[in-house]
């Protein structure tokens, strides 16, 4: 490992004891020694509190990796840059986590764009983008979509996958939802009130929570509750589930 990348190692240190000012002198030294390092800029962005800006780092982050990926018309790597993807799907789902954080509708739009691309790039899905695809897909009304990744993951023991699985089943008309969602609730019981808004976590981490807690739930509501809205009737339907 460089030293540069060891500086990034640290950086990310400095910005999970909230020392963002150290993680983002760190990476700017970095920059002006290694361009092409991904992960600089996502570590940069993390510490800008204007959206805008955050979203452009982010950007020139994808772009990085996007020209370091190509082939030249010989069939050989670009030399002036060498290609990581194991930053570059970070920073598609990081740079799509902020457009759509941004709300509106074309951003949205490119949000979906990059966290497809993320899961293609990187289909064991280290990122979690499927997680949040599930999501954005349902509340976008590309049901199929959404459905089809669901059901891809099926298998998957998560909280987030039990109750997409219900609600597409409730969707669906299918006589196994109430099954299904009995299933979610055993899971994680806190997921019903979150997603009626009765709970809310004191303290909203940062992506990291405990399976089957209140963190949890709200993490998964704050994410999927505008897809349970647009599907007629569902909240009602879990408002009545026995918990």
């Amino acid at each position: 490992m460089s030293d540069w990348q060891n500086a990034i190692d640290d950086a990310w240190e400095y910005l999970d004891f909230g020392n963002q000012d150290a993680a983002s002198r760190l990476v700017r030294q970095v920059l002006k020694e290694q361009p092409d390092a991904i992960d600089a800029y996502v570590v940069l962005a993390r510490t800008c509190p204007v959206p805008a800006e955050e979203i452009a780092l982010l950007s020139q982050a994808v772009r990085v990796g996007d020209r370091t990926s190509k082939r030249l018309d010989d069939g050989t790597i670009d030399p002036d840059g060498v290609y990581d993807r194991d930053a570059h799907v970070p920073a598609l789902n990081n740079l799509a986590r902020s457009l759509w954080a941004d709300g509106r509708t074309h951003q949205r739009a490119d949000a979906l764009r990059h966290a497809r691309r993320a899961l293609r790039l990187d289909p064991y899905d280290r990122a979690g983008t499927r997680l949040l695809l599930m999501a954005w897909e349902a509340a976008s009304g590309n049901w199929l979509a959404a459905r089809c990744l669901t059901l891809r993951y099926r298998r998957e023991p998560r909280t987030e996958i039990r109750y997409w699985l219900a609600l597409h089943a409730f969707r669906d008309g299918s006589s196994d939802a109430d099954a299904l969602l009995a299933t979610a609730i055993v899971t994680n019981p806190h997921v019903v009130p979150a997603l009626q808004g009765r709970l809310r976590a004191l303290h909203q981490a940062e992506r990291s929570y405990a399976f089957g807690s209140p963190e949890e739930a709200t993490h998964y509501a704050a994410d999927a509750r505008d897809g349970w809205k647009a599907a007629r009737g569902a909240l009602a339907w879990l408002a009545k589930a026995k918990r």
